[in-house]
């Protein structure tokens, strides 16, 4: 009866081991993992800009990567283009028909750099970021849009530029890069796309400037001295501008202004004309310079 019994183990062992074998594929396939990485972008507004100074303004954009498996990191190089108002990629402008406002794009602190599309100003990158195993995480890349005082003087209007698709991706790889160009050309990189737009409000607008007055070096003051300087006006549309001048820190009137060393002063008046009959001061219909304002560029 004992060679019977010897047999029935074996067989029971048999399919044990049958179980385990059937078992494993199963356990590797559900660990397969799937990686995705958005891009969003901010919307910049500058609001109502003064146009005979610089203005800038800054947001984010963010690379956000989700790994279902193990943990990944992740390199990435930040491409911005042209933009639907500007004209090329080294060229970027906020648009109101036909007129157009410069603008630059850069990183901030972190980037100081103008961030191109690889062939007008480099990438921003390559810069890098660690996703934990099942998880999300993501990246911010700082975006400041900087106006230069423009010249010539913009027309009055609504400037606006929005990127997108091309003009507005980042490459993205799990394979270590040293630079945005090899990123971009390995055969591994996956391209994230999205919008950011900007605009800004240009207003009717006028400046004044003026030119220092001199009255140059005298001894006694026995005679009259005269001196001239030069007011100049801006505007970016036709404008009724009026011109004061108040009585500056010591003065008590457009024809008794002071200037002082110590407790030691001399007295001076300013005069819209050579002659000094009329005294420019701060009286508006009364001893003020008036005109239709002067466009210049």
């Amino acid at each position: 009866m004992a060679a019977p019994r010897t047999i029935r183990r074996i067989v029971l062992r048999g399919a044990f081991g049958l179980l385990l074998l059937t078992a494993c594929p199963q356990l590797r396939g559900s660990a397969e993992a799937a990686i995705t990485c958005t891009l969003t972008g901010p919307t910049l507004t500058f609001s109502t800009i003064n146009i005979f100074s610089s203005s800038t303004t800054s947001g984010n954009a963010t690379l956000t990567c989700t790994t279902t498996g193990q943990a990944q990191t992740f390199y990435a190089c930040l491409s911005i283009g042209t933009g639907t108002g500007g004209t090329t990629a080294s060229n970027r402008t906020l648009a109101f028909g036909s007129n157009k406002i410069p603008i630059q794009i850069t990183g901030g602190a972190s980037w100081p750099s103008q961030i191109g599309n690889g062939t007008s100003y480099p990438m921003e990158g390559v810069v890098s970021f660690s996703v934990p195993r099942q998880s999300s995480g993501s990246y911010t890349f700082p975006v400041v849009i900087t106006i230069p005082a423009p010249s010539p003087l913009p027309t009055p209007g609504t400037y606006a530029s929005t990127f997108t698709g091309t003009d507005f991706q980042v490459y993205w790889d799990t394979t270590s890069h040293a630079t945005c160009a090899a990123l971009v050309s390995a055969g591994t990189t996956t391209i994230a796309t999205g919008t950011f737009s900007a605009s800004a409000v240009v207003a009717n607008q006028c400046g004044v400037s003026a030119t220092n007055m001199n009255f140059g070096s005298a001894s006694l003051l026995t005679a009259a001295l005269s001196a001239t300087a030069q007011v100049s006006v801006s505007c970016n549309a036709s404008l009724p501008v009026t011109v004061a001048l108040d009585n500056g820190a010591t003065g008590t009137g457009p024809t008794n202004r002071l200037m002082t060393a110590g407790s030691n002063s001399i007295r001076y008046g300013i005069y819209q004309d050579s002659v000094h009959t009329q005294p420019w001061g701060s009286t508006v219909g009364t001893n003020t310079a008036s005109a239709s304002g002067p466009r210049r560029p």
